[in-house]
């Protein structure tokens, strides 16, 4: 297994790097993307794996760039014709029902899952986390061992707000066709605390052209 999680990071490092995502302001000099001021660590109190300076940096440093072209937007999630489609159906059909933008996006995010190795994004996809500890990730073991009531009203609302929001968006991804295993609340749940953590992300880079 963690050949495989090594040979899918290296994967990922040479398709991020063809795309122009880079660290330097120099022309790679190898596969991968990052080497000049980044690096990948592996942090076990705070998260797990992320990225660790590889040198000495200095504020207001920029230190990755991201083309445009090579994030995960609205825009380049529409070019597939079939969830344009289906999400303007949607749309369309419905003057009560509008689906938020956390909603497209986690059913987008899904639609890109299902599609395994046929997504564009593949390599981005097989190196999300498999797991976060949000409120609504929480099981009912999970919930009740926080004894304190208000603490536990929170982890239930904020389950019963994923369960509704998922519920709504059941249908859209029926029309697309997911399979099973992307279809389960527990998809869902994984999915938009994905899809949450995308503007912290972009807050955090610098996108060039």
């Amino acid at each position: 297994m963690e050949e495989e999680e090594r040979e899918n990071l290296e994967s990922f490092l040479k398709w991020a790097s063809e795309l122009g995502i880079s660290d330097s302001n120099q022309p790679p000099e190898s596969s991968s993307c990052l080497g000049q001021s980044l690096c990948v660590s592996f942090f076990p109190d705070a998260g797990g794996r992320g990225l660790a300076a590889a040198r000495d940096l200095r504020k207001g440093e920029l230190i990755l760039r991201v083309p445009k072209s090579a994030l995960m937007t609205r825009e380049s999630l529409m070019r597939d014709e079939k969830l344009s489609v289906a999400v303007n159906k949607y749309h369309s059909l419905s003057s009560t029902q509008v689906f938020s933008e956390m909603q497209i996006f986690t059913v987008c995010l899904l639609y890109e899952m299902n599609k395994r190795k046929s997504s564009w994004w593949y390599p981005y996809l097989m190196e999300l986390p498999r797991n976060y500890d949000t409120l609504a990730c929480w099981g009912h073991f999970e919930t009740e061992a926080l004894q304190v009531d208000d603490a536990i009203w929170a982890a239930e609302k904020a389950t019963s707000k994923a369960e509704f929001s998922w519920i709504e968006a059941i249908s859209l991804m029926k029309e697309l066709n997911l399979k099973s295993r992307t279809l389960t609340f527990r998809a869902w749940v994984w999915a938009s605390a994905t899809v949450s953590g995308f503007d912290a992300q972009l807050h955090s880079i610098k996108c060039t052209p």
